[in-house]
């Protein structure tokens, strides 16, 4: 299975390109993990939404994919092997996380439409392609700390530094 690694996004609110922050972490915990592993850089122009670059990733993918967000800095190999291995998306600190979950290239069609209605938001997706969504005690009873940190301000990264010691 491919990974691809979403690194599109603007970071206002980090301040800094969140590619040049976390990338290497990301590539370092993914590589081991998977076949290859892909950097895509798609925002969808005037309109920065996760959900082009789920697309451009799912457009260049020939069979089920990882598709991973570069803002989780505290992503593990464990975690990523175990999502690999269990497919759908994770509840982490009660929200789903389809940026660090496996998708498959037969969702296109409804993501096209998706987009051609400005439906934009990957949780409505979720819904409506019915994503098998794997709960949270589950994956905490197997992996400790913060995983599936999504790290997207200064303040958060102090806090995921924090957690290093």
């Amino acid at each position: 299975m491919n990974c691809y690694v979403l690194t599109g996004g603007r970071s206002r609110r980090m301040g800094t390109s969140k590619r040049e922050l976390f990338l290497p972490r990301i590539l370092a915990a993914a590589t081991p993990v998977f076949d290859e592993v892909i950097a895509i850089d798609e925002t969808g122009g005037d309109v920065v939404a996760p959900i082009f670059g789920v697309r451009a990733a799912l457009r260049r993918a020939s069979a089920r994919c990882f598709i991973l967000a570069v803002d989780y800095p505290r992503i593990t190999t464990e975690i990523l092997r175990d999502l690999r291995d269990r497919g759908g998306v994770p509840t982490w600190n009660g929200h789903p996380q389809p940026l660090c979950a496996v998708w498959d290239p037969a969702l296109l069609p409804i993501i096209e439409r998706r987009i051609a209605e400005a439906k934009l938001d990957l949780r409505g997706l979720i819904e409506e392609a019915n994503i098998e969504i794997i709960a949270e005690p589950l994956l905490r009873a197997r992996h400790r700390g913060e995983p599936l940190m999504n790290v997207n301000t200064p303040e958060e990264l102090a806090e995921a530094e924090a957690l290093d010691g």
